[in-house]
């Protein structure tokens, strides 16, 4: 029903309800139909965890000398002077979401009960890298959604000290390194994030103006000069204020359903297996979730298929679970 307030951007409404919103949904049933079985589960799981080694090392690569190894990136700089990992990522803020999702699953494999010790050694050094790599991304996004995924492992993962060291390496990584003290101080200070709170504000805007119906789907960008002139931007930095403006509270309200179910009959079913698997999936999801409250990851290409071959493979693990 958006498409009523399209006005002359109809056709971008068009594109994106009929193109992008429709294969992102596809992305999901397809991966949730092809990871049947627990076999075919897993190879998708070494494929996954084999791109993010070459990820981390690139990331790694980038940060040590300057330049990544796949797409011979530089090192970025934020608007403050300071140098931000982006690995082969066009910003380093992507590069922080996706490590949120890579870091959560790669810290459930190496507190596995069941796993070979080199395994286990193997996975946690792979998620300490990710965890400063995180952090040297200076996306201050994912390090609040590595803190919140981080106590969710805490609370679900069991009994036992061992559940607490991804909290506790966060916060070790935070006080070893002043840099993000200040990058984090940043944020509230005078010209810190004045713009995004304003991007956020005009969002508004547009909300209180068509709090239902919204201004029609894909046309933020092109409403947005109207609400704060002088500010050249694409997205609102804040997935729902998005969805909201542009498609309406009944479509966000749609979406937060799907999200809140898919989160919730994953924790009810890692409850009743133990599945370990499940657990890292959910925990890297909500994760995205909460970077996805600062920054553009459902507009983004990459994470949008990232998040929703994520959302798939939570519905064909618990669908292997049901069927075994």
């Amino acid at each position: 029903f958006s498409l009523l307030n399209s006005g002359n951007y109809l056709d971008k409404s068009l594109h994106a309800l009929l193109g992008k919103w429709p294969q992102y949904l596809g992305i999901c049933f397809i991966v949730q139909d092809i990871a049947y079985e627990d076999g075919i589960f897993k190879r998708g799981i070494f494929m996954f965890l084999s791109g993010a080694l070459l990820a981390l090392s690139s990331g790694l690569s980038q940060h040590l000398f300057g330049v990544e190894f796949l797409r011979n990136r530089s090192i970025a700089s934020t608007n403050r002077g300071f140098s931000a990992v982006t690995s082969s990522f066009a910003h380093y803020n992507d590069f922080g979401s996706y490590l949120v999702v890579v870091s959560s699953f790669l810290f459930i494999l190496a507190l596995s009960p069941r796993a070979l010790k080199i395994k286990t050694y193997g996975f946690l050094a792979l998620a300490v890298l990710s965890v400063v790599l995180i952090f040297l991304s200076l996306s201050r996004g994912a390090w609040i959604a590595l803190i919140v995924s981080s106590v969710l492992i805490a609370v679900l993962f069991g009994r036992g000290s061992k559940r607490f060291i991804p909290l506790l390496l966060v916060f070790a990584v935070t006080f070893l390194f002043p840099i993000f003290h200040e990058r984090m101080l940043f944020t509230f200070k005078v010209g810190g994030d004045n713009d995004r709170f304003r991007i956020w504000l005009a969002a508004w805007k547009m909300i209180e103006e068509h709090p239902f119906l919204g201004m029609g789907v894909g046309t933020f960008m092109a409403n947005f000069s109207e609400y704060l002139p002088g500010i050249s931007i694409s997205y609102a930095h804040n997935c729902y204020l998005q969805i909201w403006a542009e498609t309406g509270f009944f479509s966000l309200a749609s979406f937060l359903v799907f999200i809140v179910s898919l989160v919730y009959l994953g924790v009810k079913k890692f409850i009743a297996t133990r599945d370990l698997l499940l657990l890292g999936l959910v925990c890297g999801t909500v994760g995205f979730l909460v970077h996805s409250f600062f920054d553009t990851n459902l507009y983004s290409l990459r994470l949008a298929i990232l998040f929703w071959a994520w959302a798939g493979l939570i519905l064909a693990r618990m669908n292997i679970h049901e069927t075994q």
